[in-house]
């Protein structure tokens, strides 16, 4: 049987051909993510087809320095920024741009991408366990409640209705500052709304602390070894939730630059990153919704 190109070059694969592919996969996620501003946005997206269309080019230190600027600029010119990711993309264009300058050995990326994924997921963490507000599930709570984005998951598993959300709005636009809030009194939707709201609350800190500790562990310890496997069920569970395809995607294209040269976890990363744009494009909860007439 005849191989087909992607499944040739992936069994070709290199340390420094994981790097080239991770940098790819970069500028992918720059073309599908809505990065800068109306006069930036413009040369990221030139900077990110050309690195694509000529591997020469997007071997150039003068393109990364450029993208790290103007990712950087980003950060700047909306700080402080909601979009914690957004940080992240103009550390990892800065790490290429160092990479790419210094001619490095791939290793030397690979062991960038690594500590910055598992330092990414410790301070996340972190942060979490130190906020009151999320470990009693005030963040989720009001998250499902008033997010468009998530209010069809809500309704999927919480056994709520659009008519509830809406009334759970109305109660929070009232009380919006009101200590009661924090104690679940404001909103009293159903008793599988607030297990939904504990589920979510402890799997998305406790997948978090998976992934940080299996990063950061000692190289060839068991918990590095399974390094791959908990971020690709952070990146399946989480962005099939959360609407935000631009932090999967550029995880997924750091993890591509740490990886080992085994053929399935490439393979299930290059999977993962392509499912995380059909969760972005095809509402799942709300065609389920639609299909049994919930709500």
């Amino acid at each position: 049987m005849k191989k087909t190109p992607l499944i040739t070059a992936l069994t070709q694969l290199s340390p420094k051909n994981t790097a080239d592919i991770s940098t790819q996969l970069t500028l992918l996620t720059l073309l599908f993510t809505q990065v800068g501003n109306p006069y930036t946005r413009p040369f990221i997206l030139s900077l990110a087809a050309v690195g694509l269309l000529s591997s020469q080019l997007r071997k150039q230190s003068l393109l990364w320095l450029s993208l790290f600027f103007l990712t950087g600029f980003r950060v700047i010119d909306q700080w402080p920024m909601a979009d914690n990711h957004a940080y992240l993309l103009a550390l990892w264009c800065l790490t290429v741009f160092l990479y790419v300058y210094r001619e490095s050995s791939p290793r030397i990326l690979a062991n960038n991408a690594r500590i910055l994924i598992g330092l990414v997921f410790l301070l996340a963490s972190f942060q979490k366990l130190s906020a009151a507000d999320y470990l009693n599930g005030t963040f989720f709570r009001y998250l499902f409640l008033t997010d468009d984005r998530f209010e069809d998951f809500a309704i999927l598993f919480g056994n709520i209705s659009y008519q509830q959300i809406d009334d759970a709005r109305k109660l929070l636009d009232a009380y919006q500052f009101s200590p009661a809030l924090s104690h679940g009194e404001v909103v009293p939707i159903s008793a599988e709304f607030h297990v939904l709201v504990v589920i979510a609350t402890w799997w998305n800190v406790l997948d978090q602390i998976v992934v940080a500790c299996c990063f950061l562990s000692p190289i060839n310890s068991l918990l590095y070894k399974t390094r791959d496997y908990a971020l690709l069920v952070f990146c399946l569970t989480s962005y099939a939730v959360a609407p935000v395809p631009g932090f999967g995607w550029l995880l997924i294209s750091m993890a591509l630059a740490q990886c080992e040269s085994k053929l399935r976890i490439h393979i299930a990363y290059f999977i993962t990153f392509f499912l995380i744009l059909f969760y972005y494009q095809v509402h799942w909860a709300k065609l389920l919704v639609d299909f049994f007439q919930l709500g």
